[in-house]
C-alpha cells in the first residue's frame, strides 16, 4: 500500500508542475479546462520515463501480493483434497 501511496503522490505532484508550468506560461491564452487537458496528457508522457523507478517498485510489489494469494489459494486447495 505505501507503493501505491508514493505512485500515486508523485503522478499528482508531476501533473500539478506541469500545470503551473502551462498556467505561467500560457494562461493568457489559454482558459482552464485546455490547460488541465494538456496537464494531464504532458504529466501522462513524462510519468513514463521521469516515474520508471516507483512504477516498478508498485508492480513488484503487486507481483508479490499476487503470488502470496496464488500459494495459499494452491494450499488451500491440496488442503481441501487430502482432506
Amino acid at each position: 500500500m505505501k507503493e501505491f501511496a508514493i505512485y500515486t503522490g508523485l503522478r499528482a505532484a508531476l501533473f500539478a508542475v506541469c500545470f503551473a508550468v502551462l498556467w505561467f506560461s500560457l494562461s493568457a491564452r489559454l482558459g482552464v479546462f485546455p490547460l488541465l487537458l494538456l496537464a494531464l496528457i504532458l504529466s501522462s508522457i513524462l510519468s513514463i520515463f521521469v516515474l520508471r523507478a516507483a512504477r516498478e517498485r508498485l508492480a513488484g510489489q503487486i507481483e508479490r501480493r499476487a503470488s502470496r494469494m496464488s500459494q495459499r489459494i494452491e494450499q488451500a486447495r491440496s488442503a481441501e483434497d487430502d482432506d
